[in-house]
């Protein structure tokens, strides 16, 4: 019998198949296992089985899946949960307040009534979970069981608090193991001292743990509410916090960890940096005085109750507020290391101040809190910047609450507004703020050339949370409007851009007495532009963003804009490209195509 040439070889259906789903949600859901188990060492089954390292079990855990919710839910249950993954299971979120979802825009001034006396009302329900109490004779399975019980019917009152009354919290710390690191320093510490920042210190501050401190022990125990980065408060914003402090009994004091380190750095550098000199009388408590490291540490003592041994000083706080700089600060007055204490209790740090004086830090931990928005929580730096997918609510508060010529000050942008017979209010929206923002700096999204806006809001969002556009909350009692005045004037700005301003302003009032102290920048920025592009600049030169009046800078406003501290932006409009020669990357593509 005959036969024909070799067949070849057998079609490979699987190889044909691979191939076949090489893109799509298929291959997008495979990659993304497979990406999981590189990073964090699962397995293809779901399961309650706790046998993680200790470094694993102490991660902050502030916002969770469905899927793991629920299977935490059921760990602290103590209720066995296997499935494999072939297995039709479902998980239904039945409730809930999405952060992500929820309102993130501007509230009126009514909605805003509302919401504050909502949250007044269920005040009392925003609580820390509490260690149950347990004697030596207890073995550690049964304190563990006691522990998770009582956590996991905390969980179920913050559940049902935020589904059943259309109330908004913050994210907050869903690891157990992160709140024994506090019941652990509570435990020991004579004196708590809770920091949080000045610009919104009721949001940072848990009320609730005072009350937890004064349960634990004899009742000895005493708080301490310490009120950081105060030096960006004025010294009417101080007395206005100073009086709702003592209003509602709270002991505090004020501090700037970040003025006290820049002020060790600048005496290093002199060669004069010496020890922290001693404080000859007690500093008082409850007053506006912005103390030192020095006056600090004396203050502890003040605040905590009178004993015979060390004195242990707990500090707790929201993992942004400056509790780590705080530490610095105080350690590098001291010239001290920082070393951790053996045994339970190595999660934390002990830092010997003195013979007198021992800081016990905890872990960062983020407290339940009321929210209004989910924008005010972008703005105050509890929900991260750089896993924002919803920027225009966040951003329309900050348009809101800075004033528009401030903005266009710090920036060196003009800021097309719609006029108020054209609907508009006066105050930009986000779009109009990020757009300017995107084009001035060249920020273009590919393809179709329009202004990457979320590029944009990045960055101002992470300028308004690092203070380079400052907001305060005033204080839940104050009526007024002018809380913040005074805080948007020229010497306000950065020194490269102040000095900008003032050459354009007083170019503006050539022969007149000028006096740098009474320029009025909301005025004077009514009458300057930022001139834009030179439309007469080649591919080697570049022109740079400047001030003028604005008769001469209408018309140059209306060009494509270029900020001096951009290197993203093409050298000349794209209109005029063709006329000076193309790109190297063009170039490469004809002589590419032309072999």
């Amino acid at each position: 019998m005959s036969y024909g040439g070799p067949l070849g070889p057998r079609p490979n259906s699987k190889k044909n198949a691979n191939k076949l789903n090489s893109t799509g949600l298929g291959r997008s859901l495979v990659n993304e296992r497979k990406n999981t188990k590189k990073t964090a060492g699962h397995s293809d089954r779901y399961t309650t089985e706790a046998n993680a390292p200790n470094w694993v079990k102490l991660q902050s855990v502030t916002q969770e899946r469905a899927l793991d919710e629920f299977l935490s839910t059921a760990e602290l249950a103590d209720k066995d949960f296997t499935t494999e993954r072939t297995a039709n299971i479902r998980i239904i979120q039945i409730g809930g307040h999405d952060v992500a979802e929820s309102s993130s825009g501007v509230l009126s001034d009514e909605q805003r009534a509302r919401l504050v006396k909502r949250h007044y009302e269920n005040a009392g329900r925003l609580t820390v979970p509490r260690r149950p109490k347990w004697t030596k004779e207890m073995s550690a399975h049964e304190l563990d069981r006691l522990e998770k019980e009582a956590f996991l019917s905390w969980r179920r009152s913050l559940a049902d608090l935020q589904e059943n009354n259309d109330l908004l919290l913050t994210p907050f710390e869903r690891n157990i193991e992160v709140w024994r690191q506090l019941w652990r320093v509570v435990d020991r510490s004579d004196l708590v001292v809770q920091i949080v920042d000045s610009r919104n210190p009721t949001l940072f501050r848990s009320i609730d743990l005072d009350n937890y401190v004064g349960e634990v022990g004899d009742g000895s125990k005493r708080t301490l509410l310490l009120v950081n980065k105060a030096d960006l408060l004025s010294e009417k914003q101080l007395e206005l916090w100073a009086d709702y402090f003592r209003e509602h009994g709270i002991q505090f004091a004020f501090f700037s960890a970040r003025a006290a380190l820049d002020k060790q750095e600048a005496d290093e550098l002199k060669g004069t940096m010496e020890e922290a000199e001693e404080v000859a009388s007690e500093v008082p408590l409850n007053t506006t005085q912005v103390l030192s490291v020095a006056e600090l540490e004396s203050l502890f003592k003040t605040a905590a109750p009178n004993t015979d041994k060390q004195l242990q000083i707990g500090l707790v706080g929201y993992p942004n507020v400056g509790k780590s700089s705080t530490i610095n600060a105080l350690i590098g007055a001291k010239k001290v290391s920082v070393s951790s204490t053996p045994g339970k209790t190595k999660h934390f740090q002990t830092i010997k101040l003195s013979d007198e004086v021992m800081l016990c830090d905890c872990p960062g931990l983020v407290f339940p809190n009321f929210a209004q928005t989910s924008g005010d929580l972008v703005c105050n730096g509890v929900l991260p910047i750089d896993q924002l997918r919803e920027y225009s609510g966040p951003v329309e508060l900050v348009c809101q609450r800075i004033p528009l010529y401030f903005l266009e000050a710090v920036y060196g942008i003009h800021i097309f507004v719609r006029p108020k017979e054209e609907g508009g209010t006066g105050i930009p929206t986000a779009q109009e703020l990020l757009s300017a923002y995107a084009k001035a700096r060249g920020f273009m999204r590919q393809g179709g050339g329009d202004p990457d806006v979320s590029r944009a809001a990045r960055i101002i969002l992470k300028d308004y949370v690092n203070a380079k556009l400052l907001y305060c909350e005033p204080p839940p009692n104050y009526t007024g409007s002018d809380y913040n005045a005074g805080k948007y004037g020229l010497d306000a700005l950065q020194t490269a851009r102040r000095n900008q301003i003032l050459d354009a302003i007083k170019a503006a009032h050539t022969g007149e007495t000028l006096k740098v102290s009474e320029i009025d920048l909301a005025k004077e920025m009514q009458g300057l532009k930022f001139s834009s592009f030179d439309s007469t600049a080649t591919a080697s030169g570049r022109s740079r963003a400047k001030m003028q009046p604005t008769t001469m800078g209408d018309e140059l406003d209306r060009n494509f804009f270029l900020a001096s501290e951009s290197q993203a932006i093409t050298s000349v409009p794209f209109h005029l490209q063709n006329q000076i020669g193309s790109s190297k990357k063009h170039f490469k593509g004809k002589k590419k195509g032309g072999k």
